[in-house]
């Protein structure tokens, strides 16, 4: 009876977990929008706007956790406030230990946004997403794998705070960043990464 009662409950579930799939998929295609409707804003923003780009590296860990990566970014701030937003883009190798205590790496194609004082001293806050994720989440995984599904798998996304020095041609930023990281079949243990991006302008 409960073998039964289990395969009549398998066509239900798996309906429940695309429905959950398709709801997490199209939040995280509205969160992508949010991240880069930025870019489309109207240069009257701001009163004075002024416009600067860079090349990065950056790196962050939690013991042996790590990502490290290189993108480029644009910011985008009011030259009499300083005050303003920087969109980034960045490729990322990351390796992270799940929860079941085996290592896993992964490839991550990243966008984020930060919001806030950017001048000699930069202060400001971040949240960005997985694009790898939020636009081939079906490539990522063999239809025919054998695993069962244990975790949600939501888009892998991240909040944090920063601050920077800005010497001109360098620029270095120390951080903090609270990551969900996790894939159909793990979860990684650790959630907090702090590290270090080398900026250089243009």
């Amino acid at each position: 009876m409960k073998t039964i009662s289990n395969i009549k409950k398998l066509p239900i579930m798996e309906k429940q977990s695309k429905a959950k799939r398709n709801t997490n998929r199209l939040f995280s295609l509205l969160l992508l929008s949010a991240l880069s409707s930025p870019i489309f804003m109207s240069s009257q923003a701001f009163a004075h706007e002024s416009k600067s780009g860079r090349f990065f590296f950056t790196y962050e860990s939690n013991g042996d956790d790590y990502i490290a990566g290189v993108g480029t970014g644009v910011t985008f701030k009011d030259e009499d406030s300083n005050f303003g937003f920087q969109v980034n883009s960045s490729f990322n190798a990351a390796e992270v230990r799940a929860d079941d205590g085996f290592i896993e790496d992964f490839f991550a194609w990243q966008a984020s946004v930060k919001f806030g004082y950017f001048s000699n001293i930069s202060v400001y806050g971040e949240a960005g997403i997985d694009l790898t994720e939020a636009l081939f989440h079906d490539y990522r995984y063999d239809d025919d794998d054998d695993h069962h599904h244990h975790f949600e798998d939501d888009v892998d996304a991240f909040v944090g705070v920063g601050i920077g020095v800005d010497t001109g041609p360098i620029k270095i930023e120390a951080f903090s960043r609270r990551r969900e990281i996790d894939s159909r079949y793990w979860e990684a243990e650790a959630e907090t990464f702090s590290g270090v991006q080398l900026s250089i302008n243009f």
